[in-house]
């Protein structure tokens, strides 16, 4: 296929025909979405078999999960509105399947077998609506995970971590175990203390844009965690325990997930779809265009995207994007591909490439 794209960047002529090839490219180009909290509509829980009596108790709680995955609300299942689904959810399973795994949770590892149901996004979505629960978009920051153990000397390992990131999956946002030793790691008082700007360097290094770190403490009535995070814009720092160290991790995860939602998600009301202007600068080639324009418009909150005009460096867009301004404001943080470097001076957002 013929591309336009260097006619368009440089002689700015054919617009709505590069428009439209451009999407075309948007098609072949879908490895560089942002990361995304991997199958927000998919549910996965442990079953003691794959009878027909366990599998309607597992589909119950997979869409249990999935509703809070969808709205970050840890109570969305007792809202008096989707308690007709949860009776019945098997019109809202586009598939299902069955996997064993390995559950390190435990002090000795044990063998279980899940059961995952793949829910169909638009009927989660219409029932999140109607249930009057905020909904969450897809793009959720990546973090990397530093965790010191109780001897205040060592790094916990993956397998130890796993209570951690299998919670971190049920509740919809990306958990990454960062790798232990090498000239990359860092040192075991910047993750006690929590210094999440200098561990975001190593973090945007392994394709993380956010950082969780911290410590566990074991006292005598069980396991105090402190942590600090970043998400690209923010840092937090909290405080949870737990009877146990995997109960500590798990309500890590929790609290994370609680706080990321109360940042990001919204409520029906504010993501009514609005028209944002945006220059887009630092264009080099015709590949940087087609590799813009594919990331914005796989955007779940972008519902249209069009090319208003373009010179040789940059490009012009109007976007209708629901919540507006402050919703694509905070998602883009969370890519390594664009930087809201301010507004120009009728309005548009400037977004650099980096």
């Amino acid at each position: 296929m013929r591309l336009c794209l260097p006619y368009l960047a440089y002689q700015n002529f054919a617009v709505e025909l590069c428009m439209r090839r451009i999407w075309l490219i948007g098609l072949l180009l879908t490895l560089i979405a942002p990361l995304a909290a991997s199958d927000v509509y998919t549910g996965e829980v442990p079953v003691s078999g794959q009878d027909e009596a366990a599998r309607k108790v597992a589909m119950t709680e997979a869409l249990k999960q999935v509703l809070v995955k969808v709205s970050g609300d840890p109570s969305a299942a007792q809202r008096a509105e989707v308690q007709a689904a949860l009776a019945n959810p098997e019109p809202l399973i586009q598939a299902f399947y069955y996997r064993q795994d390995v559950d390190r949770s435990g002090p000795v590892p044990a063998l279980k077998l899940y059961y995952a149901a793949n829910f169909e996004p638009r009927a989660i979505n219409k029932l999140v609506n109607s249930s009057g629960l905020a909904r969450w978009a897809r793009e959720r920051p990546t973090l990397m995970v530093w965790v010191v153990g109780d001897s205040g000397t060592d790094f916990l390992g993956s397998t130890q971590l796993a209570p951690l990131l299998r919670r971190g999956s049920e509740r919809g946002i990306e958990l990454k175990a960062a790798l232990i030793g090498g000239e990359d790691a860092p040192s075991v008082i910047d993750v006690e203390r929590g210094k999440v700007g200098s561990l975001r360097s190593v973090a945007s290094r392994f394709g993380a844009p956010g950082v969780l770190a911290g410590r566990l403490y074991a006292t005598a009535d069980g396991v105090v965690a402190r942590f600090a995070y970043g998400d690209g814009e923010r840092e937090e720092s909290f405080e949870v325990r737990g009877p146990d160290q995997a109960s500590a991790l798990r309500a890590v995860a929790d609290e994370t997930a609680n706080r990321l939602a109360a940042r990001y998600a919204f409520a029906a009301a504010d993501s009514t779809p609005a028209q944002v202007s945006a220059v887009v600068r630092g264009l080099r080639s015709a590949s940087d265009f087609a590799r813009v324009y594919a990331y914005l418009e796989s955007l779940s909150v972008v519902r249209e995207i069009h090319l208003s005009s373009a010179a040789a460096d940059s490009m012009n867009l109007d976007l209708t994007v629901a919540g507006g301004q402050e919703r694509l404001r905070q998602i883009l943080p969370m890519s390594d591909l664009l930087n809201v470097a301010g507004d120009s001076s009728d309005g548009a957002v400037v977004l650099d490439l980096r």
